[in-house]
Parts: C-alpha cells; sequence; structure tokens
C-alpha cells in the first residue's frame, strides 16, 4: 500500500510539473509513457517499464521521470545509462527531495560496478569510443563511464586519428593519453593506455632526447580479467576434482584389503548361514564401503577431466571484447566437487 501512494504522489507532481507553454500533445503523451511506465514496474515488467519511461525522458527531464528511469536502468543491468541518469538526477532534484541520499548511494554501487577512462589529449580533439559513440571535443568534464571489458578509445585532430585499446576494470579508471599528438600529423610520441604521474615526472634531464613511449597499463591495471579468474576457477576445480578422486581410490583400496581380512577369517558359507553375525556384519559393510569409494574416484575422475577442458575452452574461446551493456553484470563463480555423506556432489560458490 506504501508503494502504490508513493507512485501516486509521483504521478501528481510529474503532472504539475509540466513547463507552461509546452506542446499540449506532447506533454499529455510524456505522461501517460511515464504512468504507463509505473503501471508496468508493479505488474514487475521492467522491460516494458525502460521502453515508457525513456520515452517520457525524450519529452520530459523532470526529478520524477529520470529518478524512475534510472532505477529500471539499474535493475535491467544497463550500470553506465543508470549511473549517468543518476547524477542527472542530482542535478535537477531540490535540494529538500529526500531521494538525493539514495541517488548518491546508487552512484556509489554503481561507480564500483562500472570502469572509467580519463582520457589526456590536446585541446579539441574528438573522442570516441567503441567507433560508435561520440563523446565531443576535449577536454572532456569528467572520465568516461564503461562497462568492464575491452574498449578502444579513438581522437582526431584535424586529420589525425589515434585510437588505444583500454581493459577496463570495475571500480578503476584507466587512463587513455593522446598528448603527442598534433593536427599537423606530427606525433611527440605514441598514445597509450597509462598510469598517472605527477607533473615533471618522469621528465628527461635537459638536452636528452625523451625515450620512445610505450603503451603501458594504467595505475592499479591486474591480470585478473574475468576470462582468466574463470578458467583458473575452473582449472582449481579439476585438481580438486583429481586429488579427491585419488583420495576415494585409496579409500576403495582399504575397504578391499578389510573385506579380504574379514573373508579369510570365515569359511565361504558361514555368513551366508549366518549374515547377522558381528564380523559377517563388518564384512558387508567394508565390501559396500569400497564399491561406493570405487564409484566415487570414477566420479571425481571424469568430473576432473570435464573442468580441465571446460578451462581450457573458456581461456581459448573467450571473446576478447566484452562492451555492451549486457556484459557490465559479472558473474564469477567456483565449482568445488565435495563429498557429502550421500554421495558426490559440485558445490558452486560465487559473487553475483
Amino acid at each position: 500500500m506504501r508503494r502504490a501512494v508513493r507512485w501516486a504522489t509521483v504521478v501528481a507532481v510529474f503532472a504539475a510539473a509540466a513547463p507552461a507553454g509546452a506542446d499540449d500533445t506532447a506533454q499529455r503523451d510524456a505522461q501517460a509513457r511515464f504512468e504507463e511506465g509505473l503501471g508496468r514496474v508493479r505488474a514487475d515488467n521492467l522491460a516494458g517499464a525502460l521502453v515508457s519511461f525513456q520515452q517520457a525522458y525524450a519529452v520530459m527531464h523532470k526529478p520524477a521521470v529520470v529518478w524512475n528511469l534510472a532505477l529500471v536502468e539499474e535493475k535491467t543491468s544497463h550500470p553506465v545509462d543508470a549511473l549517468a541518469h543518476f547524477r542527472e538526477y542530482l542535478r535537477v532534484a531540490p535540494e529538500a527531495d529526500p531521494d538525493r541520499v539514495r541517488a548518491q548511494k546508487h552512484i556509489d554501487g554503481l561507480n564500483a560496478a562500472t570502469g572509467h577512462i580519463d582520457v589526456a589529449a590536446p585541446t579539441g580533439a574528438a573522442i570516441t569510443v567503441d567507433r560508435t559513440q561520440a563523446l565531443g571535443a576535449t577536454p572532456l568534464a569528467d572520465p568516461i563511464d564503461v562497462a568492464p571489458g575491452h574498449h578502444d578509445v579513438e581522437a582526431r585532430l584535424g586529420t589525425v586519428v589515434k585510437s588505444v585499446g583500454i581493459d577496463a576494470l570495475a571500480g578503476q579508471t584507466m587512463h587513455a593519453d593522446f598528448r603527442g599528438m598534433d593536427a599537423a600529423g606530427g606525433a611527440a610520441g605514441a598514445p597509450g593506455a597509462t598510469a598517472p604521474q605527477a607533473d615533471g615526472a618522469g621528465a628527461p634531464p635537459a638536452g636528452e632526447a625523451p625515450p620512445p613511449p610505450d603503451a603501458v597499463p594504467a595505475q592499479g591495471t591486474t591480470l585478473l580479467t574475468p576470462r582468466v579468474i574463470v578458467a583458473a576457477s575452473l582449472a582449481g576445480a579439476a585438481v580438486v576434482s583429481l586429488g579427491t578422486g585419488v583420495f576415494m581410490a585409496v579409500q576403495s583400496s582399504n575397504n578391499a584389503s578389510t573385506a579380504t581380512g574379514y573373508r579369510n577369517q570365515n569359511a565361504s558359507d558361514t555368513c551366508t548361514l549366518n549374515p547377522g553375525t558381528p564380523t559377517c556384519t563388518k564384512w558387508h559393510d567394508a565390501v559396500s564401503a569400497q564399491n561406493r569409494d570405487a564409484v566415487l574416484s570414477d566420479v571425481f575422475y571424469v568430473a576432473a577431466g570435464v573442468f580441465a577442458a571446460a578451462s581450457v575452452a573458456t581461456f581459448v574461446l573467450w571473446p576478447k571484447a566484452q562492451d555492451g551493456t549486457s556484459a557490465a553484470k559479472s558473474v564469477t563463480m567456483w565449482l568445488v566437487p565435495a563429498v557429502t555423506p550421500g554421495g558426490a556432489a559440485v558445490g558452486a560458490v560465487g559473487r553475483f
């Protein structure tokens, strides 16, 4: 009930906020799309609500529209768009709006879930990401927000075009350096992904030519990319499975020796005539344990092979480019075989 009341209040505020003199038909249609989006949220149709809020936003950038659009974008795995609209909400919402604090919390969480690219280039260079997203000319006001993964950053100054590949990591800011390019076609140095330096740091002594610059990882870059993490997790699962299979094989061998000892203590038909005696019971238990451990050993050997093959396939086939918004939501999972009282199992642990 409280949620319904809040939605109704939002609709009323939105209707009252229509600017005077605006086209009545466009305003009414925008309000209808906004209310349609609210209804779809209540029906748990977030994909449809996203479309409705986008249509309303095309006409109206009022706080209620921006807030709901950002929320739905976040819930439908569009973190880069959601981050931009939560920031816009802080710009357009009244200072007394209680949702400003919540918006900042969303921004903090989305900042940690997205990558960021700081561009250094001569003034007036046109910056493009992944050959489709034009961001305007330098200097850019803020770092570029991107989904984690590989991105191509391009700078165009006059007739000169330079590009650099960036592997963006969630929660980290990478640096694309184009300061060596000029509009006349000369280049003081090759552009690259570089680590930030203090002013004057690393400058060569007077009279000496600067060393040729190399494209190096930005500060904080790590080799633990999603591909490496998943492949290593699967390889670890293969090692654990192999070790467990060996352990089960040893247990089966020990139980076989125990069963042989009990068999040697009894005549061939003793346990057939008196199966309930303590010795016969232990003999049967040892035989059952031997068979069970042998089966588990085979299961874990097979699991080790599957995990090893999956690790190799993941490392080889994992796509290098992951620049769509669908890749923004990361899933890291480790598959670990385990032995339970009821037999073999494979457990999954991870971060979603």
